[in-house]
Formats: C-alpha cells, structure tokens, sequence
C-alpha cells in the first residue's frame, strides 16, 4: 500500500500546449462561459462520482512491466466549495478505502473502518483527485493556453458540447501537486509531456455534466513515464452543509493516507 501512495502523489507532470487557431475573444468568451459552470455545480450543490487510473513505466520499474493503480470515488456530495466521498485505492487484488471531506484548502481522511481523521493541505495532493478540484479547474479553464468550441456529443442518456482546453504550465504543476524548480527541468517536462481537460455542459440549460483530465510525461530525474486519466460525473443535487471534522490530526502531504 505504501507504493500505491507513493504512486498516487508522487507524479509530476507539465503541459505541451498548443493553440486551436479560434480567435482569441471566442476563446475567452467559452472560458467565461465554462468558468461559471464549474463555479455554479461546486457552490449551488451537485452529488459526483468518479474514476481515475494511473499507469507508470520506465525508471526503476522492469522494462516491459507496469506500475497500474484504479482509484474511485462513490457517493460524493458537493457544495459550498466544500465536498465529501468515500475514495478507494486499488492494485490488482489490494485495495484501501477511505473517507474523506475537502474543507477551506484543506484534505481530511481517514481509513473507512477508523474514527481517526488525518488532514493535510489539498494543493499537495491534487494527484488524488485532479478532476475533482473544481476550483483548480476553473482557474485553469481561466488561464488555459486555448479552449476549444464546444463540439456537440452525447452524455449518459443525454447530450452536451464538449470544450477541449490546454492548461498552462503553472496550472498544470499545480493540478500534479509538484512546482518544478530550475529552467533545465521545466523545458525537460515540457519537452515530454501532454495534457487536456475536456469539459462537458449538459443541454440545454449548461450545467456542469463531466471533467476529464489526462496527463502524460516523463519525470527526467528518473526517466519514469506517467500517465492519468481522471474522469468526474456529477448532477446538480440539493446537499447539506459540510463540515470539517472537529478532532482532525494536521500530518504531512505523504502520511495522508499511511
């Protein structure tokens, strides 16, 4: 289990990013547009779920092997910029379930069958969670490098413009939880890496309906090849206050989960 967080929040990835060619003042106009949205489904109230998989090659991992992690969210609630889920953590057969609330900048969690809360600052441990960090997203929808048109498509049982957006490299540091100090090792990310958020309004009415955020590169102090895709579903929902717990014990980033 301690690889499994190892894993988890030990991934460093930058941005490629590239322009779509739209006019600019289009670009900005579907920012703002997506930028309430995400600001709307995580104040009003939304209940989610999600799913995310992590994939890590190269490095010390044997060549030929990988190194997979599946983690979930289930019975998720939103609201106020606060959020509540049981989140669990599986490697092939093993597996670790937790419950865990976001509150004012801050993770709490606990191992499911503990009464224990451990809390930590969320900004380093985003790469639990990239495309639940609503906030982070919006900021990155904000400052993206360009954000598509929304492309009709198909959602569940219903329809949704899909808008493809390339995140900066500062927002992309902040959504793998890792600041990269020094020119030589940000141009090295840049060099390997890939990233896209795709953002889904629900029609008609442009709710928040899914995030998806993928992420590859190569950590150059190591040579390890990381890729995650985090995929979040949510519905606008009536949910009930959310409250940090009383009695939580501040740790590290890394002992969150121990």
């Amino acid at each position: 289990m301690k690889r499994i967080i190892a894993g988890l929040l030990g991934i460093v990835v930058l941005a490629a990013c590239g322009a779509t060619g739209r006019p600019q003042a289009d670009q900005d106009r579907d920012g703002q547009l997506l930028a309430g949205a995400l600001r709307t489904a995580y104040a009003d109230g939304a209940t989610f779920k999600l799913d995310q998989q992590l994939m890590l090659t190269g490095g010390d991992i044997p060549r030929g092997q990988a190194f997979q992690l599946h983690a979930t969210v289930s019975g998720g609630a939103m609201r106020n910029g606060s959020a509540r889920f049981a989140y669990r953590i599986a490697q092939g057969q093993q597996h670790a379930d937790y419950d865990m609330m976001l509150v004012d900048g801050r993770l709490y969690a606990k191992q499911h069958s503990s009464s224990a809360w451990k809390t930590t600052p969320v900004g380093e441990t985003t790469t639990l969670f990239p495309a639940l960090r609503l906030d982070l997203v919006r900021e990155t929808v904000l400052l993206a490098t360009s954000v598509s048109s929304g492309g009709l498509t198909r959602i569940d049982e219903g329809f949704a413009r899909k808008y493809a957006v390339k995140p900066a490299a500062d927002q992309l540091e902040q959504l793998q939880s890792m600041p990269v100090g020094g020119t030589q090792a940000e141009q090295a990310f840049l060099k390997s890496a890939n990233a896209q958020l795709d953002v889904y309004l629900l029609l008609p009415g442009n709710q928040l309906g899914r995030v998806d955020v993928n992420l590859s590169g190569v950590d150059p102090s190591n040579g390890e090849k990381q890729q995650i895709q985090s995929r979040l579903d949510l519905r606008s929902s009536k949910v009930g206050a959310i409250e940090a717990p009383a009695d939580a014990q501040a740790v590290a980033p890394g002992d969150i989960l121990a």
